[in-house]
């Protein structure tokens, strides 16, 4: 009986034990899918972000693709899975750059083509070169002394007489010797604008110290047009183009007679090279570029929706375009303040976009631009619609060539992904994923009839998604 009673016992508590571990009706998994998708997908995106904070890249593209399964336009799951792909893409290419160097032995490459643009195993062998290091010298830095008055009135005599960039800097370091700081910048920024390499010289710590003047001047909320101006062109002086141009761009908000001037610094510093080093992309939601043959002229229109990656205010947009080829750039966006042409690779034009300041975290901007291109009397002139600047899966990356119905033109290597003659315009586009960037090749002599009056070429290049992906899904 005894027996009878420990075995029933002990039956009944591994039962209860049992009943403790089992599916409860309010599971985890049940009480996660009661709550909102909103938090849900707060969740993930932490979740991602503190996996690429700590580099594992793959994880976190894995968790903010559920993100954009739930939510395909969740802006923010875009943006990081951008960073993801982009750094993804560098990791890649330096695996590559090394099993190239493994193979042959070089790195320098030879071949120019568009892979140049990663590194990848069909970019060819390279060459490397060496040199011995050389010892850095110790360089002594030397003050200049109080100036006087009558060598002050010397070096304004030579400058006026000559116009050089080192005279200019010697006036500009004498009125620093007796601390005037409005003249001597005013001097030392003629100096720089006569010749950038002036900045070169020794300078006696002057730019380091007038511009912790002004920073803690705008700091306290009090500075004025004129303090930011000179702020902004200081802080590109010294390479800084995201306070540079920042800086300049509130110093014409603030008054309207100072955009000439801001204008001339910006397209100074884009001119002299320095945005090469500093320049970052921006991220782009949409690139659509569209050639026209309009009021007879050749016409590239370009439409970009971009997010400048940490708000920078000067963005490089690089174009398959000769520099040489582009005679005026016309701004059809509010959202863009200037646009300055400059050669990129293989002089092809980097067009540096000067933006406006926007609130949000990640401020969306639509830029309108049209290029006129300069035609030539021969059969082989024209240019190319390509772009390679893009991830290679991002979708909204087209070409188009609006013409007459009259003008008939199709590239020989390339297809149209996309055609349509509607009201006298023929539409054809070009889908640069497939292609890999590549775009149609556009020959200006096979192109002189004039479109309808009442084309709307933005219209066309914006308002075609739809019917482009039915016709291309079909």
């Amino acid at each position: 009986m005894k027996k009878s009673v420990f075995f029933i016992t002990m039956l009944a508590v591994m039962g209860l034990f049992l009943v403790g571990y089992s599916p409860r009706p309010y599971s985890d998994l049940a009480t996660y899918q009661k709550i909102p998708t909103k938090t849900r997908i707060d969740k993930l995106m932490k979740a991602g972000e503190d996996l690429f904070i700590r580099h594992l890249y793959e994880e976190a593209r894995s968790v903010f693709k559920i993100v954009l399964d739930m939510d395909e336009n969740n802006l923010d799951a875009k943006f990081w899975m951008a960073k993801v792909n982009n750094v993804l893409q560098a990791e890649q290419s330096e695996r590559n750059k090394q099993a190239l160097y493994k193979k042959w032995g070089h790195l320098t490459p030879i071949d120019k083509i568009y892979e140049n643009w990663h590194w990848g195993p069909e970019v060819g062998h390279f060459e490397v070169r060496y040199h011995e290091a050389k010892p850095y010298p110790h360089y002594e830095r030397k003050f200049r002394p109080r100036a006087t008055d009558e060598e002050i009135n010397k070096a304004l005599t030579a400058y006026k007489k000559s116009k050089t960039a080192d005279n200019a800097f010697e006036l500009a370091m004498r009125y620093w010797s007796q601390r005037n700081e409005s003249e001597a910048m005013k001097y030392y920024f003629e100096a720089v604008d006569i010749s950038s390499d002036i900045l070169g010289k020794d300078d006696e710590y002057m730019l380091s110290m007038i511009s912790e003047k002004y920073e803690e001047k705008l700091a306290k909320g009090n500075a004025s047009a004129q303090d930011y101006f000179t702020t902004g062109r200081l802080a590109l002086i010294q390479g800084n183009s995201y306070d540079g141009v920042r800086n300049l761009i509130r110093a014409s908000k603030m008054d309207k007679k100072l955009g000439p001037n801001v204008k001339k610094s910006i397209e100074k510093y884009v001119t002299d090279g320095y945005p090469n080093i500093v320049g970052i992309p921006a991220e782009y939601y949409s690139f659509r570029q569209a050639y026209v043959f309009d009021k007879n002229k050749d016409r590239v229109y370009m439409r970009l929706i971009i997010y400048p990656i940490n708000k920078r205010p000067l963005i490089p947009v690089d174009t398959a375009i000769p520099v040489s080829y582009i005679e005026n750039i016309t701004i059809a966006s509010k959202d863009v303040l200037y646009v300055f042409n400059k050669p990129g690779l293989d002089d092809s034009a980097r067009l540096w976009l000067t933006l406006p300041e926007k609130e949000g975290k990640y401020p969306e901007y639509e830029v309108k631009i049209i290029l006129d291109l300069k035609r030539s009397d021969s059969e082989y002139d024209g240019v190319e619609l390509s772009n390679f600047g893009l991830y290679s899966d991002q979708e909204d990356n087209w070409s188009f060539i609006i013409s007459s119905e009259f003008d008939e033109y199709e590239d020989p290597g390339l297809s149209s992904d996309y055609e349509k003659t509607e009201n006298g315009v023929r539409i054809k586009g070009y889908n640069l994923l497939y292609s890999e960037g590549k775009g149609p090749f556009i020959l200006f002599n096979r192109f002189n009839e004039a479109l309808p009056s009442d084309a709307d070429i933005w219209k066309i290049i914006e308002n075609k998604e739809d019917e482009m992906n039915i016709s291309l899904n079909e």
